[in-house]
């Protein structure tokens, strides 16, 4: 079931932080249309709060109660048939002392309970184990591990680096010292004439990817001015660490792809986070052959958005299959 609400706060970044922290959700989980960006105002006079909508989808309570009502009543008649073989019990008692001999009166009583209480719980400890089959799942994460296991970059011998890439890991090294981060950085084999490509490698590299890449990427874009100073031929760049630039292209077409089926189903646009060139063209690349959407991209940098619209304003079945 899919549900709205709306949150505001000063900026759009603020206010996706709130809608993250009430619902209690990832951001892959929620899709953002931007209502109103806000005003900063002039000395405090004139300013607006921003105003998002975020759609999400909530699990219906409704199934719930079919499931709790054959629970009570198998036990309900496990209770009577216990109480009704109790009940026979005692007659048998009550009819041995009308006979002649009263010296088999103890005998019977004792053996049939003795018999009935081991049936019952076995009766009962039959019924137990059969929902008990949880452990099979366990198997599944353990296969999701396999699959995300990335290769590590090998380094590239130091007698190969041109004297740009040289100029380029001395300046990513001091900067590294200034941050007070402990790592290096080094030439990958992957590298190419005209496309160099950098790891850095630490115990620590959450202060040099930053807020979803921010500081890896601003850390890029220094690079790139010093590796390119004073050459004719424009080189490219490509700064890594710890796999980030594969992991965040693989979450973003599983975003594009959640939110082209909202689309498809709900025959509603959506409009994804404010992103740079390069992720907004995932995006474009992951859905350019989905069905029933199309891509295009509103705003101005840094705030330019991707908006994920119905297709031809026709509605599909909702199935996420691609074009033909």
């Amino acid at each position: 079931m899919q549900k709205e609400q709306i949150f505001s706060a000063q900026t759009v970044d603020r206010a996706i932080e709130k809608a993250l922290e009430t619902l209690h959700l990832d951001r892959d989980a929620i899709s953002v249309e931007v209502m109103d960006m806000g005003r900063k105002g002039f000395l405090g006079l004139g300013a607006s709060d921003a105003k998002i909508r975020v759609t999400y989808e909530a699990e219906e309570p409704a199934p719930v109660q079919p499931a709790s009502k054959p629970v009570s009543q198998p036990v309900a008649k496990e209770k009577e048939k216990p109480a009704e073989k109790r009940d026979e019990t005692p007659r048998l008692v009550k009819a041995a002392p009308q006979g002649t001999k009263p010296v088999e009166k103890p005998q019977p009583p004792k053996p049939a309970k003795q018999e009935e209480a081991p049936r019952l719980v076995r009766a009962a400890s039959g019924e137990k184990p059969a929902p008990k089959p949880a452990p099979k799942p366990v198997e599944e994460p353990a296969e999701q591990s396999e699959v995300k296991q990335y290769p590590k970059a090998e380094p590239l011998p130091e007698a190969e680096w041109s004297n740009e890439a040289k100029a380029a890991i001395a300046f990513i090294d001091g900067l590294l010292v200034k941050l007070g981060v402990e790592g290096h950085a080094f030439v990958t084999n992957q590298s190419e004439t005209d496309h160099l490509r950098i790891e850095i490698e630490g115990p620590d590299m959450g202060p040099v990817i930053g807020r979803r890449g921010d500081t890896l990427d601003a850390i890029q874009y220094l690079t790139s001015l010093v590796l390119n100073r004073g050459t004719d031929d424009h080189i490219r760049l490509t700064i890594d660490t710890e796999n980030y630039r594969i992991k965040r292209a693989e979450s973003l077409e599983r975003l594009a792809r959640k939110m082209a089926g909202k689309v498809v189903r709900y025959h509603k646009p959506m409009t994804l986070e404010p992103m740079n060139p390069y992720e907004r063209r995932i995006i474009h690349a992951a859905l350019q052959d989905y069905r029933g959407v199309t891509t295009h991209s509103t705003g101005t940098e840094p705030g330019r958005r991707v908006v994920i619209s119905p297709e031809g304003g026709r509605k599909y079945n909702g199935r996420r299959t691609p074009k033909q």
